[in-house]
């Protein structure tokens, strides 16, 4: 490491050193101009002038605590000026005082000179002594000789300037060595810091870069581990998506009834996916529906885990607002804020309102059979979630068709192809039922028979097609009777029919029987522009009222049947044991 020698020299106390220096000589030859008045007024003038010379140059040159001079062009020259001038007034000093104080700072001067010049190499600093004693010997000697032959008597004073002479130049020639041995334990002393601090500053190096590695890795591990927690929120997500879907199939296959598997797919759905409202609304389907059977409208599933108070409003909200628009939206729809555009329930309150909502089309076949509508009161809650629930809506889809296919498999099953009321093994089963359960609670059972009278006389003169409404008239008005009093019906054979009720008495059962017969005769059946009177034949019976033994009931209905026909028909007879007999 080099040691500038300038960033010495710019040190404050060695300019203010010099200066005071300057001033001291300055003020001396000034006092000495007064103590003296004529003489030696050269000398003085000389040594002011020089002096205040030194003092401009150095307090103009620096500036800002830089010494400008130091390093320039001017510097050495500078410096010998100054050390020549200091040696001539020396030379040329009047008086002992004089000299003395010329020949401190001719040493001072010189060493200094010497020091900025050859500080830091021994072979310069040995020339430079060598100069200087030769310069400086070489001047004194010539003084001496010549002031010798100008006084021989002086010789002894003129050896004692002879050893001064020598002993200034061994002066210059140890303080130089004195101050260059400092200047180099300083050196040595400042370079060991320096590699110190150099070592320091590579081992700060090393363990920044050490740092920085470190921050690197742990930058890489945390992106890592948001991924690795991105990726198992992914994977648990999934997890837990298909264990869902699995619990839907196996809701699917395990139910046939659409309305019970469909209360079991938004309960799975709501709980297992944490939702606040899961629900279905079925479009309103009367493709089964029966004679004497009221519109069923649209069928709701809900499901919510916000209470009953909310369950209500919903359903208000269903059932009081027109919901066409939002029922037939073709494609998924999804709604992360409240703010969004549809409101989907009016009669929520501001507490109950559903931040994020995703509403899916039931399609099955190109047709469809239904809406799914899921709500959260998080927002953003189905941001990423369009294609699974996508899946669950066609997973819905199918179990709603498949379900609907059992159902109409079913109905084929156990209805009549004309009518729509039950067929006569249906109805034997369900009657079989009625007389079980009757004998079990011991409970009554009435039940009648309905024959339409001269059936075959409408055959024959309006033909079978007449006939085949006659029949569907008369088994609409029996079945609304029925379904209305909490009864069945079904169609017994050809013309005749049968209507039963549990938990009601023969009298009971007789005066409904009466409205129904009545209906029946109230208006013709339009067939082509004609007007068909239908007239039926009713028998009665009730367990135990008119029959003990449940298992002829049936057969006591039919004789009783029989009785109003041999008497006049359109007529009701209640079975008794008089007409038992009588068959």
């Amino acid at each position: 490491m080099n040691i500038d020698i300038s960033e010495v020299r710019n040190k404050r106390f060695i300019h203010i050193s010099h200066l005071v220096i300057y001033l001291f000589m300055i003020g001396y030859g000034v006092m000495s101009i007064f103590q003296y008045r004529l003489e030696n007024l050269p000398i003085n003038i000389s040594v002011i002038t020089s002096f205040l010379f030194f003092f401009l140059v150095e307090l103009f040159t620096r500036k800002k605590g830089v010494d400008r001079l130091a390093g320039s062009r001017f510097d050495i020259p500078y410096y010998f000026i100054r050390l020549l001038s200091d040696v001539i007034l020396y030379f040329i000093s009047p008086d002992k005082i004089y000299g003395l104080v010329f020949l401190i700072l001719m040493i001072i001067f010189c060493v200094e000179v010497i020091f900025y010049m050859a500080y830091d190499e021994t072979e310069k600093r040995v020339l430079s002594y060598v100069i200087f004693a030769a310069g400086y010997s070489l001047v004194s000697i010539v003084l001496i000789i010549t002031k010798i032959y100008a006084d021989p008597k002086g010789t002894p004073g003129y050896l004692c300037e002879l050893a001064a002479v020598v002993s200034v130049t061994f002066a210059v020639i140890l303080i130089g060595e004195i101050m260059a041995g400092i200047w180099d334990a300083f050196v040595r002393h400042l370079l060991a810091q320096n590699r110190a601090l150099e070592g320091l500053n590579q081992a700060n190096d090393a363990l920044k870069q050490h740092q920085d590695q470190i921050s690197k890795i742990n930058e890489t591990l945390g992106v890592q581990k948001i991924e690795l927690q991105t990726a198992n929120k992914k994977i648990n997500r999934a997890h837990d998506e298909m264990s869902v879907q699995n619990e839907i199939s196996s809701a699917i296959v395990a139910t046939s009834q659409k309305e019970e598997l469909l209360k079991q797919v938004t309960k799975i759905l709501q709980v297992r996916l944490d939702l606040d409202l899961v629900m279905v609304i079925l479009e309103e389907d009367n493709s089964l529906l029966v004679p004497g059977e009221d519109p069923k409208g649209r069928y709701v599933a809900l499901s919510s885990g916000l209470g009953t108070d909310f369950e209500e409003n919903i359903r208000e909200s269903i059932r009081r607002t027109d919901l066409n628009e939002l029922l037939s939206m073709s494609k998924t729809y999804i709604q992360n804020t409240a703010t969004d555009s549809i409101k989907f329930f009016k009669y929520l309150s501001a507490e109950q309102e559903l931040s994020s909502m995703i509403c899916l089309p039931l399609i099955h076949q190109d047709s469809r059979i239904g809406t799914i509508l899921i709500g959260k009161k998080k927002e953003n809650a189905f941001v990423d979630g369009r294609a699974f629930y996508e899946n669950i809506a066609g997973q819905i889809s199918i179990g709603i068709s498949n379900a609907k296919l059992y159902e109409k498999m079913n109905d084929m099953a156990i209805r009549d192809g004309l009518t729509r009321i039950f067929n006569r093994r249906h109805l034997s089963e369900l009657l079989n039922e009625y007389l079980g359960e009757a004998v079990k609670r011991k409970a009554p059972v009435s039940l009648a028979l309905f024959d339409i009278d001269k059936f075959k006389m409408v055959n024959d003169t309006y033909g079978h097609q007449c006939g085949d409404a006659v029949i569907r008239y008369v088994a609409t008005l029996l079945n609304r009777g029925a379904i209305r009093n909490g009864g069945i019906a079904g169609r017994y054979g050809g013309e005749e029919f049968v209507v039963a009720f549990m938990n009601k008495s023969l009298q009971e059962t007789y005066e409904i029987v009466k409205d129904i017969h009545s209906a029946i005769k109230s208006e013709p059946v339009v067939y082509e522009d004609k007007e068909v009177l239908v007239r039926a034949s009713v028998g009665v019976a009730s367990f135990p009222e008119t029959c003990s033994n449940p298992g002829e009931l049936l057969n006591r209905a039919d004789w009783a049947m029989y009785h109003s026909k041999k008497n006049g028909r359109d007529q009701i007879t209640i079975d008794s044991d008089q007409i038992k007999g009588e068959m």
